[in-house]
């Protein structure tokens, strides 16, 4: 039988225990609560650095305003302080501030990725992802620049471009023996090669590059079963789908030579709820994904190219895609 992983819940809200409870059921691991409230953090943090062994993954708080300490505002501070010690445990936060106006990116940065704190049986899936990822890069830890790309099962077609730009964290040998280089692998893929569509595509950019609404990608979504990322950190909440193995794919099920929105659609039943259309238009054979506006928690639609410009931004990125805005 497999040992449970083993999980800590740093937290200075008591109510949290039974959040905590619940994560542990429902991902079948250890989960233990540490209760700040009331506590000198500074003394918490050291019998655990000094006296507990490390665990699979961290969940903090990250407004520790019920804790006692003169230094600890801030899970985000006591998450640098672990990481110290434990360079390679990942910790997620959780919080009730907003995410996307009240935590800057310095304190982002310390952790591997932030919830909030209501939503968080949302995200079970990434979080064991994580977990599941670090536990096994720390197995099996990679030690050149192929092995990196034989953790992410990657196709052959993708390898000699992804060596192009991985980045200087995670490419270099020097690098490669630093103590935090799991957590660097970890965050350049989360931040870019699953973020940015380009090489992976997630369930809207796939439908939309085969010319098929979502329920019509549902539909034929097992022919594409070879195409799914399946590397470490894959998260079954958020898929994932090869580019290169899409455009493969539906060329040899079609049998047709023409852009892929277009020969996708023979690989359904011909009905409009099957087929991508563009969102503002409503126009046959949209080429893109784009935004509706500048806006934070603006939607990202299908569109056709000539109704959208170059979205101010973001950069272009080599290899990936230019990312859109309508005009």
């Amino acid at each position: 039988m497999s040992k449970r992983m083993k999980f800590l819940w740093i937290d200075d809200e008591p109510l949290r225990k039974r959040a905590a409870d619940n994560l542990e059921e429902a991902l079948n691991v250890d989960v233990s609560f540490i209760g700040l409230e009331g506590k000198d953090i500074d003394n918490v943090l050291h019998d655990l650095l000094t006296k507990d062994s490390e665990p699979n993954l961290i969940v903090m708080d990250h407004v520790l305003n019920k804790a006692s300490s003169e230094t600890f505002k801030k899970g985000s501070t006591a998450a640098t302080v672990i990481h110290e010690k434990w360079p390679e445990c990942p910790i997620v936060a959780i919080t009730a501030v907003d995410l996307r106006n009240d935590i800057d990116s310095r304190q982002r940065s310390a952790y591997e990725n932030m919830f909030r704190d209501n939503k968080i049986s949302e995200h079970y899936q990434t979080i064991e992802s994580i977990a599941l990822g670090f536990n096994m890069l720390k197995k099996k830890r990679p030690v050149n620049q192929d092995e990196i790309l034989d953790r992410l099962v990657c196709p052959k077609l993708d390898r000699e471009r992804l060596k192009k730009i991985l980045p200087i964290e995670i490419k270099e040998e020097v690098n490669i023996k630093d103590a935090s280089f799991i957590i660097e692998i970890y965050k350049w893929l989360n931040t870019t090669l699953f973020s940015r569509p380009g090489f992976l595509y997630d369930k809207l950019w796939a439908a939309t590059y085969l010319g098929l609404s979502e329920k019509g990608f549902d539909s034929v979504k097992k022919l594409f079963e070879p195409a799914k990322y399946m590397g470490v950190f894959s998260d079954p909440s958020n898929e994932r789908w090869w580019k290169s193995q899409l455009t493969e794919i539906v060329a040899e099920k079609t049998g047709k030579v023409d852009f892929p929105w277009i020969t996708g659609r023979y690989l359904v039943e011909p009905k409009k709820l099957n087929y991508s259309k563009s969102h503002p238009t409503k126009k046959e054979y949209p080429q893109t994904v784009a935004a509706l506006d500048e806006s934070i928690d603006t939607k990202w639609v299908p569109m056709r190219l000539e109704e959208t410009e170059a979205h101010p931004q973001f950069e272009d990125m080599l290899f990936f895609e230019q990312l859109r805005v309508m005009k």
